[in-house]
């Protein structure tokens, strides 16, 4: 019989190695990293938030100093201590015991080393030196300190609300910036079609609304409204060289064009049924409105008056003017 004699190559070795690396990782490293949001904006840390024991770690010394308390660090003890006027905090590495003015209270789950900084379940120094805290499982945030109030906008309708190079631009935009800076508020706005505004706002996707939103009954029976800010009316477009006196009844018997869905098409619609001349024609967009009138589709149109005003101004060459009164 011959004798196996078993030898270890150096790729095996390396096998070996890599293995007992893997094997001796700290735990963390395989924990589900969080987002943190600090005051109302998103921060980043070294090292990230992760769940450990379905509690949010965060690094100590970062989000108490941002907290505006002083951390100390205990080399022989393996402590880390929070201070903050006469509150003091003193938590040990690996236990679930810490010391808060003297007195003994226990810890869901130990404070840890990760990457050599101390890393405390993110709720414990929230209740230390009471900062708000919440939970958003949905996104997988967690924030500390005054929230931001979100504001629902439809950003698609100028002069209002509209992105230009990626900015928000509007009246209703330098608006919600006034709101902030006067009220200390931190607001975001959030960019949402303008048909899920109501839903967003009845559901507390968002705290309020910024959108050019006009006050009729139904929707004062369901939310709140501020005084009115704008008066916000239509008008009638026409080509250039026609009579800037126009008014609806000189539209009876006409091609009069209207977007779906707005104030304009109710306005015509009832001058239609009172002259059953009149043509009423039907466009999707407004941007098709204003083609249809300077093609010479429509003799007019009932159109919304700031964003047509707002159109105008930046389109100089069009043929277009509004006349008759708002």
């Amino acid at each position: 019989m011959f004798n196996k004699r078993f030898v270890i190559t150096p790729a095996v070795i390396v096998f070996i190695g890599l293995l007992t690396l893997f094997i001796c990782m700290p735990v963390a490293n395989a924990y589900q990293e969080v987002g943190l949001q600090l005051e109302g904006s998103i921060i980043e840390t070294d090292p990230a938030p992760f769940i450990n024991s379905n509690r949010v770690m965060v690094p100590v010394r970062e989000i108490a100093n941002a907290l505006g308390a002083d951390v100390s660090w205990n080399e022989e003890k393996q402590a880390v201590v929070v201070a903050q006027g006469e509150y003091q905090m003193t938590m040990f590495i690996g236990e679930r015991h810490a010391a808060v003015n003297g007195k003994d209270v226990q810890l869901d789950v130990a404070p840890v080393i990760v990457e050599n900084r101390a890393m405390v379940a993110v709720r414990v120094l929230a209740d230390a030196l009471q900062v708000p805290i919440s939970w958003d499982s949905e996104t997988q945030v967690v924030s500390l300190g005054k929230l931001a109030l979100v504001a629902g906008s439809s950003l698609d309708f100028p002069p209002f609300e509209f992105k230009e190079d990626s900015e928000l631009r509007g009246f209703d935009i330098d608006l919600i910036k006034a709101i902030e800076e006067v009220s200390g508020e931190n607001i975001i706005v959030k960019d949402i079609s303008f048909d899920r505004l109501i839903p967003s706002l009845l559901s507390g996707q968002v705290d309020l609304i910024i959108s050019g939103l006009t006050i009729i009954e139904p929707r004062q029976k369901i939310m709140d409204f501020t005084m009115p800010y704008f008066d916000y009316g239509d008008i009638i477009l026409s080509t250039k060289g026609r009579p800037s006196d126009i008014t609806l009844e000189d539209l009876a018997g006409k091609k009069i064009a209207f977007q779906l869905g707005t104030t304009g098409q109710e306005i015509v619609s009832s001058l239609a049924q009172k002259h059953p001349t009149t043509q009423p024609v039907v466009y999707e967009s407004l941007e098709e409105v204003w083609a249809a009138v300077e093609a010479g589709q429509a003799e007019a149109a009932v159109v919304s008056y700031p964003l047509t005003a707002y159109y105008l101004t930046n389109h100089g060459e069009s043929n277009l003017q509004m006349v008759g009164p708002v």
